[in-house]
């Protein structure tokens, strides 16, 4: 029986975010509309995806974006069983800005899920895995008593909480090389553009040692917008959504040990 730990960890962001040039924060893909965010295939995606971990009984952490967030403030119910990460408050690119506008986004990022949610978050994710320099420095200007980054990727062995400077523990998330000697990132966005399959994802979980932890990640607006196929609805909503239950299922009862990023963390201090 496996002992790795198995953290699933999700970003909570704007739909289909896309870089816009000229400006830090991020917009939404255009489906006709110009590129301002949009935010209803993630309240929506949320909805469907806490039902299904609640249902599965897995834990999660949900690193939230703070616009989308307030956004999405009457969906906020859905978190209450998870997690709480921050993911900037616009999807800022933090490496365009200067350290201190990079600081107050998170701050403001912060804030947002404080208000939204009345907790604080214990996580980060940099928006783009774009991790700032030297980022336990950088979680410490930021406050709110963060102590956990996940903006890194880490192959095999790797794929352990190790401590880093400011006393924050980064738990990256798990790389590999998968059968056909193709690059495979721990997302879930290739599967849910038809690219991956589930067991993919299993596969990729056994490259982590028993003492290490697999962390998997996702987008709620994925589970009900794709990229190439616009809004999903129906059967291929369906279809998105048990391909994802599928997945985590595959890891679960391969015998990997669901945990939250902060039990993991405690291995680190």
């Amino acid at each position: 029986m496996r002992t790795a730990r198995f953290c699933f960890t999700v970003d909570l962001d704007r739909d289909v975010n896309v870089e816009v040039p000229g400006q830090t924060e991020a917009g939404s893909l255009d489906r006709g509309g110009g590129t301002s965010p949009r935010f209803s295939s993630s309240a929506r995606g949320l909805e469907l995806l806490s039902e299904m971990l609640d249902r599965l009984g897995m834990p999660a952490t949900f690193f939230c974006e703070g616009r989308t967030l307030e956004a999405i403030g009457d969906y906020s119910g859905c978190l209450a069983h998870f997690e709480l990460g921050v993911h900037g408050y616009d999807h800022e690119a933090l490496g365009h800005m200067t350290r201190p506008d990079a600081v107050e986004a998170v701050r403001h990022g912060c804030r947002a899920v404080r208000d939204v949610t009345g907790r604080n978050p214990v996580a980060f994710r940099a928006p783009y895995m774009r991790q700032p320099r030297a980022v336990g420095d950088f979680l410490r200007e930021v406050g709110f008593g963060i102590h956990i980054d996940s903006s890194q990727y880490a192959y095999g062995d790797d794929c352990v909480a190790t401590l880093l400077p400011g006393y924050v523990a980064e738990i990256p998330v798990t790389e590999g090389i998968d059968a056909e000697g193709n690059r495979i990132s721990a997302y879930l966005w290739p599967m849910h553009e038809g690219k991956r399959r589930p067991q993919d994802y299993a596969d990729l979980a056994a490259s982590v040692p028993e003492d290490g932890v697999f962390v998997l990640a996702d987008h709620t607006w994925h589970i009900a917008e794709s990229r190439s196929r616009g809004v999903l609805s129906g059967d291929d909503l369906k279809e998105n959504l048990d391909r994802t239950e599928e997945a985590l299922r595959l890891i679960l009862d391969a015998g990997y040990e669901p945990s939250t990023l902060s039990e993991v963390s405690r291995s680190a201090f």
